[in-house]
């Protein structure tokens, strides 16, 4: 697929994690005695030769990276979310690589977001949103509209809005095992694809999707909750001046 030059907006954790966890060696001392180690140049190297391959394969004049801040809102909506990775230790150079990255690279973070907010709201810009491409490996990626390039299969996906918007409903339906939220009890992929078949938009998705919390013995709320847990903020999601989220609203696109 030919790409005309566009901004490459590139998911900064999940490079820095995969560079990281291929790099790290551990070694067997003396009375059972193990340790980590990395060598860093090589670890600087292999991220540089990630990022220019995607540049140069993509056929893209900027890059810009994605940082997840410190804090997260959801967190504050829903205390358990991704609680499940308090104890997953995550490798020795995921830090430095971070750091190294924003001395060497455009990167962006906002405050209480997660990189994958910062792309959606990038990448939907009235700036950006003909003239870049989204690097991710994250399926949460298609609840928003834009081009996409997924690194796990080397696939790209032009994401319209009415299908980011069924991403949406559906990830509300079924929830999301690794970030720890649940969704609706019971509800997995097929009947998912069930409740919102023939649904034509938001105005009919949501409806629907309340129905079936409902079914489940939880109210509307509840399924809001989920939802933004479930939503990757969007530019209308962004108060830009106030520097915070606007939370989903069923009335919202």
């Amino acid at each position: 697929m030919l790409i005309r030059k566009k901004t490459l907006l590139i998911d900064g954790s999940l490079i820095v994690y995969r560079v990281s966890a291929a790099l790290e060696e551990a070694t067997e001392w003396e009375h059972d005695v193990w340790t980590l180690h990395t060598d860093f140049n090589l670890a600087k190297q292999t991220l540089e030769n990630t990022i220019k391959h995607f540049f140069i394969k993509l056929n893209c004049s900027r890059i810009v990276i994605a940082l997840d801040d410190k804090d997260n809102f959801r967190k504050k909506l829903y205390p358990e979310y991704k609680s499940n990775r308090k104890k997953i230790r995550k490798p020795i150079t995921v830090k430095p690589l971070k750091d190294y990255l924003k001395q060497e690279y455009e990167c962006v973070s906002y405050p209480g977001l997660e990189g994958d907010d910062v792309l959606g709201i990038l990448a939907t810009s009235k700036e950006n949103k003909d003239n870049c491409i989204i690097l991710s490996s994250d399926k949460d990626m298609r609840t928003v509209p834009g081009l996409h390039h997924f690194i796990h299969d080397g696939s790209t996906e032009l994401v319209d809005e009415a299908t980011a918007n069924y991403n949406f409903m559906y990830q509300t339906l079924i929830g999301d095992r690794t970030d720890n939220f649940p969704g609706v009890p019971g509800v997995g992929g097929v009947k998912a694809q069930r409740i919102l078949a023939n649904k034509n938009g938001l105005s009919e998705m949501w409806p629907a999707v309340v129905a079936e919390y409902r079914r489940a013995k939880l109210d509307e709320e509840e399924a809001l909750t989920q939802a933004r847990l479930a939503r990757i903020l969007r530019t209308s999601d962004w108060d830009s001046k106030k520097k915070q989220p606007l939370l989903w609203r069923p009335n919202d696109n």
